[in-house]
């Protein structure tokens, strides 16, 4: 894993900031006000998100989840073994097939091909609440896979409902730090909006009257860096609300598999799974 990217948007946040400071705030400020103390403060939980997403461990595997996933698969299998035994039965008495004899007598025969059928239908037709069962074990961790486990090439390491890796904080999204990439990309996506509307007027200013090159240069290379990011983030944010609304993972929506329908349990318990019970605290950067 590089820290590269990381460093890149630090500086990319202290380039913003600085240009915004220096034409936007100190230019106008005559005291501290409510508009001032409400951008610090989302500049203050952007960043405490953004340290903790970093630092969290994203959804380890514990060895309780896998000695119960080891369950969970010996009593599947010891169902697949009752349902097959039921259905060889059920296919033997519906193969057996009566004819007549010269001499009127009734004969049957079995078809010996009942059970070869009755395989291929076993291995073509599963049962799409069945396929979550399947066993499914990473060779790279030596351990096995629960539902919604996903091995990252860049962590080394399988993670629980993993939704994907994220190279802007170095780390995975996954169970336990993805409310805080939500609260992340939540307080980014306000400060980009309110900053985008309020240089507006900056904006304007440096095009209508006689500027310096340089500062010209920075204040509109500023203002639309600032529009493009905010429109990224802001769409980004919302396809995140969406996956959350359906109780899908990035990595499930890319996949597309039908059976994924059966972990959404309405929008309202879908939000309450991901960003807790209280909706007070669900953009605080806690879990």
């Amino acid at each position: 894993m590089s820290w590269i990217p990381a460093i890149i948007l630090l500086g990319i946040l202290i380039f913003i900031y600085s240009i915004y400071f220096m034409y936007n705030i100190q230019p106008n400020f005559d005291g501290f006000n409510l508009g001032i103390v409400i951008q610090h403060f989302m500049i203050l939980m952007f960043l405490i998100s953004m340290l903790r997403a970093m630092l969290l461990e994203p959804g380890a595997i514990c060895q309780e989840l896998i000695d119960e996933t080891w369950r969970q698969w010996d009593e599947y299998q010891q169902q697949e073994k009752e349902r097959m035994t039921e259905q060889r039965q059920r296919r033997s008495q519906r193969s057996v097939k009566t004819f007549k004899t010269e001499n009127d007598e009734d004969r049957s025969v079995v078809n010996m091909d009942a059970d070869e059928n009755l395989d291929d239908d076993y291995n073509v037709k599963k049962d799409i609440n069945q396929k979550g069962m399947e066993k499914r074990f990473c060779k790279k961790c030596c351990i096995p896979k629960p539902l919604r486990t996903h091995h990252c090439s860049q962590c080394r390491c399988c993670w629980q409902r993993m939704d994907h890796h994220c190279q802007w904080i170095n780390n995975c999204v996954a169970k336990d730090n993805y409310k805080i990439f939500i609260c992340m990309i939540f307080y980014a996506s306000c400060l980009l909006v309110w900053v985008s509307i309020s240089q507006y007027k900056v904006f304007l200013n440096v095009i209508e009257t006689d500027m310096p090159d340089l500062i010209l240069f920075l204040i509109v290379l500023h203002y639309y860096f600032i529009l493009l990011i905010a429109v990224l983030i802001t769409g980004f944010f919302i396809f995140h609300l969406y996956l959350i609304s359906q109780n899908k993972t990035t990595l499930e929506q890319l996949e597309d598999k039908p059976d994924r329908l059966k972990y959404n349990q309405g929008v309202w318990q879908n939000f309450k799974s991901i960003m807790g019970s209280n909706i007070l605290l669900w953009f605080l950067p806690i879990k």
